[in-house]
């Protein structure tokens, strides 16, 4: 059995490690794992399988115990077998946006209700401000009748029109121009 679990917290050391240990405790597997922290706070999603599937309330309460009383907020879903696994079909290709400009009202809102509108769904994002800057990465799910070219003129538009430059490119292309594996060191 399937669990997609969340966990939010103020952020400290150990908070995986003891997310970990609960689950392993109980016989669990951590299969996919996405933690984050944001001002401070930390937070995950997981999914974790059972093999002799625990109660939710007992998954939560095993996971919550491993902080201090009321530290962990802690989510627990079944997920069902016959649920998809992604809300867009594998014929969607991965293509990656990054955005850079100034920072203000409405960005990521307007940005992500054009994607919305041509049926692009937002499968990863990363937004920071900084010294008046405004940073964004999203990984997309762009349906096959879509031209990329004209995606990307509008994306580039859309992004000038708030003072953003605008990069669109294919998952595969961004791989090979961004090295994303671990430096070995010896």
């Amino acid at each position: 059995m399937e669990y997609i679990i969340t966990v939010m917290s103020r952020d400290r050391p150990g908070i995986i490690s003891g997310i970990g240990k609960a689950v392993y405790e109980m016989g669990g597997n951590i299969e996919e794992i996405s933690q984050t922290v944001v001002r401070g706070y930390f937070t995950v999603i997981l999914c974790a399988t059972f093999p002799s599937p625990p109660s939710s309330g007992k998954l939560k309460e095993v996971i919550a115990s491993t902080g201090a009383p009321g530290e962990l907020e802690v989510g627990v879903h079944m997920r069902k077998p016959d649920e998809p696994l992604s809300a867009t079909p594998p014929s969607y290709d991965r293509f990656i946006l990054t955005l850079y400009g100034r920072d203000q009202p409405g960005v990521i809102y307007h940005m992500a209700s054009y994607l919305a509108s041509v049926g692009i769904n937002i499968t990863d994002l990363y937004g920071r401000a900084e010294e008046g800057g405004f940073t964004m990465v999203l990984e997309l799910s762009v349906p096959p009748e879509l031209d990329p070219r004209r995606l990307k003129e509008e994306l580039e538009r859309l992004g000038r029109s708030f003072g953003m430059s605008a990069h669109f490119q294919h998952e595969n292309l961004f791989k090979a121009t961004h090295d994303l594996r671990s430096l070995a060191v010896t």
